[in-house]
């Protein structure tokens, strides 16, 4: 079972930084999660959110922004006094770092975007240019993202993430195992508590494997684990890795 860490170690350095990306290969997380947006001169940048209010001293949407004013940010002391000044990553800081920290998964989470009709390629395109594709996880809460991805390169693999509070009932009516295998994706990533041994066991039977989110109690993990899930997304990588080494 493979962990991966939520946002970068995020309980030891603020979330989407550069510093909780080396955190969580250090602890030994065996990949990274992380959002990327596109700000409004065309830089992609990592921030889940789409305001950079909860994250930062500044605020306002991250596509309404030029990439020099969001460098103008401090994206650390609502952390600690010791990330003062820390600056918002590009992508191309993130895949340089995770390069030198390597970890064996990069789950890139792409939020819609409706100013750049090519985020999606373009991210595919700066992974390969790392020499990391065979690595990339791409996972959406939109399937149209993730039937483009499979458009511009098939064998790039797909998560596909639920519920969203705008799909949970859709999720719910439709049978998820069946969506993934018919569009090709290569993952279904649920929230924890969708998950059952059924689903995994069923998942499994159409080749689709299964990782939940956001996995923070060991008693969670158990129950994961003996029901065969394929992997874990959680805030705290090192908790979950010390725990899967005791099995």
């Amino acid at each position: 079972m493979f962990v991966i860490s939520h946002r970068g170690a995020n309980r030891f350095a603020p979330q989407n930084t550069l510093a909780a990306f080396i955190k969580a290969a250090q602890l030994g997380a065996d990949g990274v999660e992380t959002d990327v947006r596109v700000t409004r001169d065309g830089h992609m940048v990592l921030c889940h959110n789409e305001t950079v209010n909860g994250t930062s001293d500044g605020k306002g949407k991250v596509r309404d922004q030029y990439l020099g004013e969001l460098f103008n940010y401090d994206f650390g002391s609502w952390f600690g006094g010791k990330f003062e000044n820390t600056v918002i990553p590009t992508i191309d800081d993130f895949l340089g770092v995770m390069k030198e920290n390597p970890v064996d998964i990069l789950d890139i989470e792409i939020k819609p975007n409706k100013n750049e009709n090519d985020f999606v390629e373009r991210i595919i395109k700066k992974v390969r240019e790392y020499g990391m594709i065979e690595k990339l996880i791409v996972s959406s809460f939109d399937e149209g993202i993730l039937k483009k991805v499979k458009e511009i390169d098939s064998s790039v693999k797909t998560g596909y993430l639920y519920p969203s509070t705008v799909n949970w009932a859709v999720t719910k009516v439709f049978d998820p195992v069946k969506k993934a295998k018919e569009q090709g994706f290569d993952f279904l990533l649920p929230h924890s508590s969708y998950a059952s041994k059924k689903l995994i066991d069923k998942a499994h039977e159409q080749g689709v494997k299964v990782a939940c989110w956001t996995v923070n109690k060991l008693e969670t993990l158990d129950k994961l684990y003996s029901w065969g899930a394929d992997g874990v997304i959680t805030d705290y990588p090192d908790i979950m890795k010390n725990k899967l080494e005791s099995y």
